[in-house]
């Protein structure tokens, strides 16, 4: 029920002061939802019968009490002038007046109620189809119209992800600065009634191609089976993809096929033969540019890796035992393992003293016989002598097989220990010095030099990642020797 209380009308003249009460009701604000039904009160002094009500709906009449003229649907005016609008709909959104007509000198009197339909949110995409495809530099212009009342807000989520902006707004718009930008736009509408509703844009930005191989040399051997990938991560337009050899389209028949899946483009080779084995060039293109990546088909080792195992490196004063494994379809014939001082050695100097200075000498080569094992894991095993006492050392291995030598391997630290006769500071203690492996700057990850108008974009961290790692090693040697 509606809670009413008396308003009082005060009329002033030069001599006396007539107060009376017209309305005993007040006015009211309802909220409510659709469907429902609502009793608007406009409560007067029913002594006085010579009254005249009248109802608007804004500025519109919708009745009066002395025309008798049909109410507009669902409307009905009560005996005591108060009004109902039954099964309410969201036009029903409005100020409802009552007012009093009263014979000169008095005038009209009014008072208004409002009524707001509560009803759940709707939302439409702009552009409409939800769908926007511009070149990179271009603007974007999106945003969602939304309806509903209360008035909803929106938020903004990009492939899944809330989107950190400082309001709510119905609009976004920026530069398409960079491919990233692309992506599933959607805009989440709630107000409060019923459940939110979402709509989303597809932002397409057209750039040259972005390719990516995850191994971009490729170790096999004769009459074994081998493939090489590359993904095209990007291309808006979509690419034209080419596999070449030397410079020249590849030969496909039944040995060898090409398959695309998933963006994948495999170059199959059911049977390798020795006339197979060389470096390949894979490449997608579109309008806007083009993306090359280059492999090789090898039957050289592949990298060898350290293994660093405290029960088996066994270090002492003037040795160290190392051990490495390195993947070939063909037996190793030697390995090439690299040594050098790295940090902590004894001053050439002062016989008794360490220094701290990086190492001015050069590599020097061990040669480790290989095994007959036709693989593919090869394993070895190798203890260095001549070491000097508490002193970290350097070590890098390659590998040959019939078909050449492999790349580097990845760098390993190790300390020896001290020794006997040998004065170190007591601050230091090399047992604590645990074999460390470092990443030298291979190519694990091969990512696309894209050519787009004549200039190149070449993605490659390879060469910071090998900084930080050295510096980082650096400091973690120095805490131990300050």
């Amino acid at each position: 029920m509606l809670v009413l209380m008396a308003v009082i009308l005060c009329v002033f003249s030069q001599t006396t002061v007539t107060c009376e009460k017209p309305f005993k009701s007040v006015p009211v604000t309802v909220k409510t939802y659709e469907n429902d039904t609502v009793l608007l009160p406009c409560y007067i002094d029913e002594t006085d019968s010579s009254l005249r009500v009248r109802w608007y709906k804004d500025d519109q009449l919708l009745g009066d009490s002395q025309l008798h003229e049909a109410l507009p649907p669902r409307i009905n005016m009560h005996a005591n002038y108060s009004l109902q609008v039954d099964s309410l709909q969201a036009q029903d959104t409005a100020d409802y007046t009552c007012e009093i007509v009263r014979p000169e000198p008095w005038g009209p009197i009014r008072q208004t109620h409002s009524i707001e339909v509560q009803y759940p949110p709707t939302v439409k995409t702009i552009p409409e189809d939800g769908f926007v495809e511009v070149r990179k530099g271009d603007l974007v212009d999106i945003g969602c119209e939304t309806g509903g009342t209360p008035s909803p807000i929106v938020d903004w989520r990009k492939n899944g992800e809330p989107m950190a902006l400082l309001e709510h707004r119905s609009r976004i718009r920026f530069r398409a600065e960079h491919r990233l930008l692309a992506g599933v736009y959607e805009c989440v509408v709630n107000n409060g009634v019923g459940d939110p509703v979402r709509a989303t844009i597809n932002v397409v930005i057209q750039d040259a191609p972005v390719v990516s191989a995850e191994r971009s040399a490729v170790h096999t051997a004769l009459g074994l089976r081998a493939a090489l990938a590359a993904r095209v991560d990007f291309a808006a337009p979509p690419a034209r993809t080419h596999w070449y050899r030397d410079g020249r389209p590849v030969h496909t028949d039944d040995r060898i096929v090409q398959m695309v899946r998933d963006n994948v483009h495999h170059l199959i080779f059911r049977t390798v033969r020795k006339s197979d084995l060389g470096n390949y060039t894979f490449r997608a293109e579109n309008k806007l540019g083009m993306a090359d990546l280059t492999f090789k088909l090898t039957g050289v080792p592949n990298v060898a890796s350290f293994k660093v195992d405290a029960a088996l490196n066994k270090p002492t004063s003037t040795g160290f035992t190392l051990i490495w494994e390195v993947d070939s379809y063909s037996t190793i014939i030697e390995y090439n393992l690299w040594l050098r001082p790295y940090y902590g050695r004894l001053s050439t100097l002062e016989p008794d003293a360490f220094t701290t200075e990086a190492p001015a000498n050069l590599w020097r080569k061990i040669v480790v016989p290989g095994d007959s094992s036709d693989g593919p894991i090869h394993s070895a095993i190798y203890t260095v002598r001549g070491l000097t006492p508490s002193t970290v050392y350097e070590a890098i291995v390659t590998s040959r097989n019939r078909f050449g030598w492999s790349k580097p391997s990845s760098i390993l630290h190790f300390a020896t220990e001290p020794g006997a006769g040998r004065t170190k500071p007591s601050t230091i203690d090399y047992s604590d010095i645990t074999p460390i492996l470092e990443e030298t700057e291979t190519e694990p990850h091969n990512m696309s030099q894209a050519q787009i108008f004549g200039r190149f974009n070449v993605e490659s961290n390879g060469a910071r990642e090998m900084r930080i790692s050295v510096a980082i090693l650096l400091l973690c040697l120095t805490l131990h020797f300050s």
